[in-house]
């Protein structure tokens, strides 16, 4: 197993790296390429953990399902906290929120940059209305090398209906509590 900061290969049970010390994750699958023998290992970090613990790291690389299943769960706890607090006095809540969200992300697109063999330095391209965010967003969805040699179960084509079911409540029900306090409120 790798440590996720410095990258020294560690003992599988070891729970922290000998050395920097560093809590070694074992929840989500990461790729990292031993340099001694330059074959891929599978290392395992939750995408999570990764995002709020990297948060100033601009250095090192993130993985596409990483990336997004982190910043898809974290805008779904940015749209409850403005649920929440809206138009009350905890909208300072909202606000600090947002701003470590935005950090983790700068920090955590530059890292997916890198995994896609990128400059870091093409998150500038957000300055760029329109244009310059299409144009990152296309970078950010593309696949690394390594993935696109994988051969992978395709989760959508083989969905059934119960969990095609269950995604549709699941949105259902995010739209609803979104726009019901609207509703009531009579903004709508």
């Amino acid at each position: 197993m790798f440590c996720t900061k410095c990258g020294a290969k560690n003992p599988e049970d070891a729970t922290f790296c000998y050395k920097c010390g560093n809590e070694m994750y074992t929840d989500k699958t990461r790729t990292m390429v031993d340099d001694t023998t330059d074959e891929i290992v599978a290392e395992e970090v939750n995408p999570l953990i990764d995002f709020w613990t990297n948060i100033v790291n601009f250095e090192g690389k993130m993985n596409r399902h990483n990336f997004w299943v982190a910043v898809f769960i974290m805008a779904l706890i940015n749209i409850v906290i403005v649920a929440i607090s809206y138009g009350t006095e905890a909208m300072i809540l909202w606000y600090l929120y947002d701003l470590f969200f935005l950090i983790a992300t700068l920090s955590a697109s530059v890292r997916r940059l890198h995994d896609i063999n990128k400059s870091g330095a093409y998150v500038l391209l957000n300055l760029i209305p329109l244009v310059g965010q299409v144009a990152l967003l296309i970078m950010l969805l593309q696949e690394n090398e390594v993935d696109k040699k994988k051969v992978v179960d395709d989760p959508i084509n083989n969905m059934d209906d119960k969990g095609f079911y269950l995604t549709a409540a699941v949105f259902i029900g995010i739209i609803l509590v979104i726009l019901l306090p609207l509703l009531l409120n009579g903004t709508l």
